[in-house]
């Protein structure tokens, strides 16, 4: 559980990294680069997992460079400076690859939220009194547009998870939608959180009709949830309330892969949060503090068989016990 140092072969493959990501990497570069990679058979492992645990960080860098140009230009030059890469390699300041261009601010204040009506950042949940008297929860970096007029109380959620108990209104009804469907409200407390592929839904009172872009639709009453996306409506075989468990801080699994649970935990660890397939796949059971995550990774390592490793305060990867060498 402790903060480790990077040995030489991961140092190694760091400035191959940043060398190869560079835009001016030339062919003797990756003659030299597949030299140092079939040296030793201990190179490829460690560059497979620097490289996959990395090439999120330095993908977002590049994106990020198409709404605010310059990010990946800045990144490059800090990354690539010679003080930055001495830090890097003592692995206190896994930041500069995690954390320049884009990617710090975006990991506590997510980017693409910064422009909505209401906004959280990491480890932040947030509690909105709207103005029709309906209540709004945010969970940990999530992003709501409000757009109210005579007609409909719409909220477009652009990231993250909301819940909102709804207040009375026989005129206007309420509508939370994603680029995946909408979830009008049937005088209600619901749930609904969008991920990258589908929304998922969960009705904690009333009931909640849901219509998809393929004109799909259904109903759900309380108690029950379902995942949705522009072709379809799958219900869930899950029960609402552990869905929504995210509201009084908690994290309630229940036979659920690891993967799911890590993921849960990311709006709430600054840093980059990584578990490795072979531990993804493990079931879990329990609720955990969603508040605490570096308590409720220690949990898990107690009682599953995961090792954690630190690499500095911003690299964070879970692991099988069987992939430890």
């Amino acid at each position: 559980m402790n903060a480790r140092q990077l040995d030489p072969i991961a140092e190694a493959a760091i400035d191959w990294l940043v060398r190869l990501d560079s835009g001016t990497a030339g062919a003797d570069d990756h003659a030299a680069f597949a030299r140092w990679l079939h040296a030793d058979p201990r190179h490829e492992a460690v560059w497979r997992t620097i490289s996959g645990l990395l090439d999120q960080p330095l993908a977002a860098i590049k994106d990020a460079d198409t709404r605010l140009p310059g990010q990946r230009h800045a990144a490059h030059r800090a990354l690539t400076a010679p003080a930055r890469r001495k830090a890097l390699r003592r692995g206190t300041a896994m930041l500069l690859l995690l954390g320049l261009g884009s990617y710090a601010l975006n990991r506590q204040q997510p980017l693409l939220g910064l422009s909505a009506d209401v906004h959280t950042a990491t480890g932040e949940r947030r509690q909105v009194q709207l103005a029709d008297g309906s209540t709004l929860i945010l969970n940990a970096r999530s992003a709501v547009d409000i757009e109210f007029s005579a007609q409909t109380r719409l909220l477009r959620l652009r990231r993250g998870t909301l819940l909102i108990h709804t207040a009375a209104d026989r005129q206007r009804p309420l509508i939370v939608a994603t680029e995946h469907g909408e979830a009008r409200a049937l005088g209600t407390r619901f749930a609904v959180q969008l991920q990258d592929n589908h929304s998922e839904l969960a009705v904690l009172e009333h009931s909640v009709r849901l219509t998809t872009a393929d004109g799909s639709e259904q109903t759900f009453a309380a108690g029950s949830a379902a995942r949705y996306d522009a072709s379809g409506i799958h219900p869930m075989a899950e029960s609402a309330a552990p869905l929504a468990a995210w509201a009084d801080g908690q994290l309630d699994v229940r036979d659920r892969p690891l993967a799911e649970l890590i993921a849960a935990l990311r709006p709430y660890k600054r840093g980059y949060l990584q578990v490795s397939p072979q531990a993804a796949v493990l079931r879990v059971f329990g609720v955990f503090p969603l508040d605490d995550p570096d308590a409720t990774l220690h949990a898990l390592a107690e009682t599953q068989p995961i090792a954690i490793r630190r690499y500095g305060p911003w690299l964070t990867v879970v692991e099988h016990q069987n992939e430890i060498r």
